[in-house]
């Protein structure tokens, strides 16, 4: 789990190391743009279904190699600040962007 949810200063900026099994990242209530991506391999990344250490859900969507999505979270009470992000094999070290707006 990479949990961020205590990070008050945008933009801030995160690397960790995902494997093929899901990794929980929790967000701050502050962030509502997350940027992620991978240099190394394509990254899934999640949240309905997801849990953390866990095996990719159905319902996915992709990074390829050498990009970066950036993710609206929305505002609202029914917001989840958790995201599930995971390699498409073996080990990626994956990059986050936590923005404002």
């Amino acid at each position: 789990m990479e949990d961020l949810k205590t990070i008050g200063t945008f933009p801030y900026f995160h690397n960790f190391t995902a494997s093929s099994n899901t990794t929980q990242i929790t967000i701050p209530k502050g962030c509502r743009k997350v940027s992620i991506g991978s240099e190394d391999k394509k990254l899934y990344y999640c949240r309905n279904g997801a849990t953390d250490g866990g095996s990719l859900p159905s319902n996915y969507s992709f990074v390829p190699k050498d990009n970066m999505v950036t993710i609206s979270m929305g505002r609202g009470r029914n917001i989840d600040y958790n995201l599930y992000v995971c390699s498409s094999s073996g080990s990626a070290t994956v990059s986050i962007v936590l923005q404002e707006e």
